[in-house]
């Protein structure tokens, strides 16, 4: 993006309010079909991603649609860095076709998510955020680190319900095509309707031929399969005060459950997993209000 007259730099101060969202279903279940009239779409793959924009093109054919994504890959990069109160990026307007308002911003998934609803959707906030269709996997634990999941977490967290997509090959435009049509369908049905931040869902397809996907299973995510490794390699600069380490993330170092997203995709199924914007723990806090003479008191 260095050079080029149309990009602007915008520094976004930290002020949005995650939206109230009593009476929001039955708001949605009286406009019918026209849901969702306004969609924001990002991914992580970057702006030539086939996908995203076979994705963004069928969106516009019946609703209000943005794209929002970044201007290179940025796969595997999840949050902006939440500590800093200003961010400050490039962005930049592009021309993608007729009916999608697009841009390209010089940083990571989560900063697409911010940009967008703290600037130019501000005011008229989308009905829901689809991230995707990437074209990795993000099964059991990968969505820990995933740009695709980490846009569609943040998208929930700020008030907007999303769709996390993954799992498809750029290069056969059936299976593009095929994909993008399901998800489609799935963006107008009542599951995505009665999405309610901050809920979302993350959607694994399986990689190859559209002919070759089986179905579809709602199932649960596998966790705690992966393992690591560290080993402290020679460094002649020692002296700095520095040491180098090599770290090495094993995936699916232990067997996955049965009936999880990491068993169901390479049966040839789409798994649908439901995820929630939380990290308090009710069975904790209610145990803890039980047994609150077991803290120190001061």
């Amino acid at each position: 993006m260095s050079g080029n007259k149309s990009c602007q730099i915008v520094g976004l101060v930290l002020g949005l309010a995650v939206v109230a969202c009593s009476g929001q279903r039955a708001e949605q279940s009286e406009q019918g079909d026209s849901w969702p009239s306004r969609v924001l779409i990002t991914n992580d793959d970057g702006i030539g991603s086939r996908a995203t924009l076979e994705l963004a093109k069928a969106f516009a054919q019946f609703a209000e649609t943005f794209l929002v994504v970044p201007a290179q890959d940025e796969s595997s990069s999840t949050n902006f860095a939440s500590s800093v109160r200003t961010r400050q990026f490039r962005v930049a307007r592009r021309d993608v076709g007729p009916g999608v308002t697009a841009w390209a911003v010089d940083g990571y998934p989560a900063d697409c998510i911010f940009f967008a609803l703290a600037g130019p959707l501000r005011e008229s906030r989308p009905d829901l955020v689809i991230s995707g269709i990437n074209t990795g996997t993000n099964l059991a634990d990968a969505w820990v680190g995933s740009g695709t999941i980490g846009a569609a977490r943040m998208a929930a967290y700020y008030g907007v319900p999303a769709i996390a997509v993954s799992g498809i090959d750029n290069e056969d435009p059936e299976a593009v095509s095929a994909v993008v049509t399901w998800l489609v369908k799935l963006a107008r049905s009542e599951a995505a309707h009665r999405l309610q931040p901050p809920e979302y869902l993350t959607v694994s397809v399986p990689v190859g031929s559209a002919s070759q996907i089986r179905g579809v299973q709602v199932t649960e995510r596998a966790r705690g399969l992966r393992d690591m490794t560290a080993a402290l390699l020679p460094d002649d600069s020692a002296q700095s005060g520095w040491q180098a380490w090599s770290l090495t993330v094993v995936r699916d170092a232990f067997p996955a459950p049965e009936n999880t997203d990491a068993t169901v995709v390479p049966t040839g199924r789409i798994a649908i997993v439901a995820m929630r914007v939380a990290e308090d723990d009710p069975d904790m806090h209610r145990w803890l209000l039980r047994h609150k003479d077991v803290i120190p008191a001061w």
